[in-house]
């Protein structure tokens, strides 16, 4: 999804004065379109420092909390510049909204919390749905508004998320508000989760910073196997797959239905293992922290159905929906044709999310009508027994939905999209596979060591983590050592973003 970047001539100014030192100007120096990410070996370098440190003050609660406050801040600046200040605006009003809410009862209560909501939204709104709303204004009354050169701040759609579940439990009285305005800060500004979550909710963080976990070897083993992992999936497999797909999407027409085909897949495998790559660094650099985020995936392309897959894909972002939008609305408690009205408008909301066109939109809405279809279905055949064929067979269809679905996420327009949908299904020749084969060998490797980790049984997974977990020393610096060297081979000089920066 392409953006328009604004140029802040003042702030590069005065950074260019205070700045004579080559080594302190890329310090303190700032870019909107290199946003600086775990990935770049820059971040790896300044985090281990930050960690050496981080040793001496470990057991300082209020050290550490302001240590960690800083450096988030910092982390976050190195991508937004100057839209840190309104990140901070941000957290200073919730803190004191927070209070006012929990303090008044009633209508004053209620209005307490939609002032709050209606400061949090305002920013998101502006920045990134303005210009769609000026467009379409345009072209349904043929008025001519400007659109406006607008930046896209990173992360503020995740941070108004967690934002928002914040103020409204505080309103439902399941979280108290923080006492410290250090300590809702540091659970805003907490920096693995910052720029593309997980969302973290406050009744599972808060009470981290007050009791975090005991640092110890089991934790130390499992932060580093997590950012390896994650460091992997990203690098060599996300990255790598991602080549072909952006060569694809540039002219969909222009390849036959085999190379659409196979770049629907690419994609699938590149948006779970970006995504999921990411939220496993998050996890993992959280925990040499001494702080657990929860889980964002959990095998979602091993879901037998499109209600499974939601339990299991972007976990955090479908429980937000589910609590703060779908529950509110009515759930399942005002009738059936009101349940499936929730649900798709839950999913629509979800779908707008993600991005300010109506590729979005409609992507959301598919999903949103899957949803209902199974609904239907379950009540039409609640007895269903499930065997090993039926499973076999809703794996299939709901990872190819899924799929297919993924294509309105990836194309440049809707026209794209729908040729290259139009190339899978009726311009498939069988005897390109195998000239595809001997022309890109390297990518159907790829492809092939993707869907092996993907399709392997959960229970397999997780044996194999806890067997790596429980290695010796020895062989955990040889493995270590191999992975390094696989991403150093495969990584591109320039690495590219996480694919949920851009929401």
């Amino acid at each position: 999804m392409q953006q328009d970047f604004v140029d802040i001539k003042w702030l590069n100014n005065m950074v260019a004065e205070i700045t004579s030192n080559g080594f302190l100007k890329q310090a303190v120096d700032y870019s909107f379109k290199e946003p600086w990410f775990f990935t770049e070996f820059s971040f790896l370098f300044v985090f281990s420092i930050f960690l050496f440190f981080y040793a001496f003050i470990i057991k300082q609660d209020n050290f550490k909390k302001i240590y960690i406050i800083s450096f988030s801040l910092f982390f976050y600046y190195k991508s937004s510049g100057p839209f840190l200040f309104l990140f901070i605006l941000m957290i200073i009003f919730d803190y004191f909204f927070a209070f006012l809410i929990y303090k008044n009862e009633g209508v004053l209560k209620k209005i307490f919390l939609w002032i709050s909501l209606v400061f949090s939204l305002s920013f998101l709104l502006y920045f990134k749905y303005s210009n769609f709303f000026i467009q379409n204004f345009n072209q349904l009354l043929g008025t001519s508004f400007n659109r406006h050169n607008l930046f896209l701040p990173i992360g503020i759609s995740f941070y108004t998320f967690q934002s928002i579940s914040y103020l409204v439990d505080v309103y439902r009285n399941e979280v108290l508000p923080a006492k410290k305005m250090s300590d809702y800060a540091f659970y805003m500004t907490f920096f693995p989760h910052l720029v593309a979550g997980p969302i973290v909710r406050a009744k599972d963080f808060l009470p981290q910073i007050i009791n975090p976990n005991i640092l110890n070897k089991i934790l130390y083993k499992e932060g580093v196997l997590r950012i390896i992992i994650g460091l992997l999936k990203k690098l060599f497999i996300a990255d790598y797959l991602g080549k072909y797909v952006d060569i694809i999407h540039q002219s969909p027409a222009n390849f036959s239905g085999v190379e659409n085909l196979l770049s629907m897949y690419a994609y699938c495998f590149q948006i779970y293992f970006d995504f999921s790559g990411y939220s496993d660094i998050a996890i993992g650099i959280a925990l040499l922290l001494g702080y657990r985020l929860k889980e964002n995936f959990n095998n979602p392309y091993f879901s037998k159905n499109i209600t499974e897959f939601w339990r299991k894909w972007h976990i955090s972002l479908s429980n937000w929906l589910k609590d703060y939008i779908y529950i509110p609305l009515g759930g399942n408690r005002k009738g059936k044709f009101n349940t499936y009205l929730f649900l798709l408008a839950t999913m629509l909301i979800g779908g707008f999310w993600h991005g300010a066109d109506w590729r979005f939109l409609i992507w959301g809405l598919a999903h949103g009508l899957a949803l209902i279809i199974h609904k239907i279905w379950s009540k039409l055949f609640p007895n269903h027994k499930h065997n090993a064929f039926s499973n076999f067979l809703g794996i299939v269809i709901t990872f190819h939905f899924v799929a297919l679905c993924w294509i309105l996420f990836r194309s440049n327009s809707f026209t794209d999209a729908f040729t290259s949908i139009n190339k899978i299904i009726f311009n498939i020749h069988l005897m390109d596979f195998n000239g595809f084969w001997f022309s890109r060998k390297e990518f159907c490797l790829v492809l092939i060591i993707a869907s092996f980790i993907v399709f392997i049984p959960p229970i397999i997974k997780e044996k194999g983590f806890l067997l790596l977990n429980r290695l010796p020393t020895l062989t955990w610096i040889v493995w270590i050592m191999i992975s390094l060297q696989l991403i150093i081979q495969f990584k591109d000089d320039i690495v590219q973003p996480f694919i949920y920066f851009q929401f």
